[in-house]
């Protein structure tokens, strides 16, 4: 059931329709175990075609998926206005306004992909749900890097705020990451940002060359965010034993 609610949810339906239809399933299930059947005789077929033919059957919630993005574009920006406030200068390319939230859409389709994956497999391996979890943690990260590569080797028109500016941005940020974290009841939203532009910050005042300094931050927000879903995986599992 919680695998079919991963299935459903990453497949872009509505919350309170997966949610009636999960618990649609545990009562057949329940009646099924009273009456001596199996999981097969009330799903009819294999898990991974069952959960492949609701999704199917139930319709698109672009109501909510518009929803997620509008949420994921401002707290793509709330990074982008932290890092840039750290180095102190607030100062904004086309291709990092339009690229930006570009890379987090890519990102959101690819998680959702990678989670529709992950509840279908017929055999749980750790090693794979890990890598699959360390891929996801690098993913964004690497397409950040590559739009700040091209950014630097193409030049387009941009926009600089004042120091006044700059404070009310930042403040800005901030409480949008503390919406959108009280808003999916999570704190990695807000261990993002310490991940990185925390090491960036600490490098930044030692004499290491920039771009040992970018390899270091990169490797510590790499290895960080491994960590952080790898526990929340862990803790997920022993919830579900």
């Amino acid at each position: 059931m919680d695998d079919l609610a991963v299935y459903l949810m990453s497949s872009g339906k509505s919350e309170e329709e997966v949610q009636d239809v999960v618990a649609e399933l545990k009562d057949h299930l329940e009646e099924a175990e009273r009456a001596g059947k199996s999981v097969d005789d009330v799903v009819g077929q294999s898990p991974k075609a069952y959960m492949q033919h609701l999704g199917h059957e139930m319709a698109f919630d672009g109501k909510g998926f518009f929803k997620i993005i509008a949420m994921l574009v401002p707290n793509v920006f709330a990074y982008i206005i932290i890092g840039n406030f750290i180095q102190g200068e607030m100062t904004f390319s086309t291709a990092q306004l339009v690229g930006f939230p570009l890379v987090a859409v890519l990102f959101l389709l690819a998680a959702a992909q990678a989670f529709r994956n992950m509840s279908v497999r017929s055999t749980e391996s750790k090693i794979k749900t890990g890598a699959t979890y360390i891929a996801l943690a690098a993913l964004p990260m690497t397409l950040f890097l590559g739009l700040m590569i091209l950014d630097i080797f193409v030049e387009t028109p941009t926009i600089v705020f004042g120091p006044t500016a700059q404070l009310v941005l930042f403040g800005l940020a901030v409480i949008t990451l503390l919406l959108v974290s009280i808003w999916t009841k999570t704190w990695i939203n807000l261990i993002i940002p310490l991940l990185l532009f925390g090491p960036q910050y600490a490098l930044a005042q030692t004499k290491l060359p920039l771009e040992q300094q970018l390899i270091f931050s990169m490797l510590i927000l790499v290895v960080g965010m491994g960590i952080f879903l790898f526990v929340w995986w862990k803790k997920n599992q022993q919830g579900q034993a």
